[in-house]
């Protein structure tokens, strides 16, 4: 069950062997940090005056025609 000893160096820690990650790991982790903290600070422009208290949601919204 989830062998691979013997295959590639890692460190053991308390019984616990921890592999170097591969490189698409890496890279497609770094992506996907990337688009998370550019979708928080993008949703933060957007909707930080309402989370913060700053303003209420319905202001800003009177130009109903």
């Amino acid at each position: 069950m989830g062998g691979g000893h013997g295959h590639g160096h890692g460190i053991t820690y308390k019984g616990v062997t921890l592999h170097q990650p591969k490189r698409w790991h890496t890279v497609t982790g770094k992506g996907l940090c990337a688009v998370m903290w550019f979708w928080i600070l993008y949703r933060a422009k957007k909707d930080g005056p309402v989370v913060l208290g700053w303003r209420h949601p319905w202001e800003g919204h009177d130009d109903h025609h």
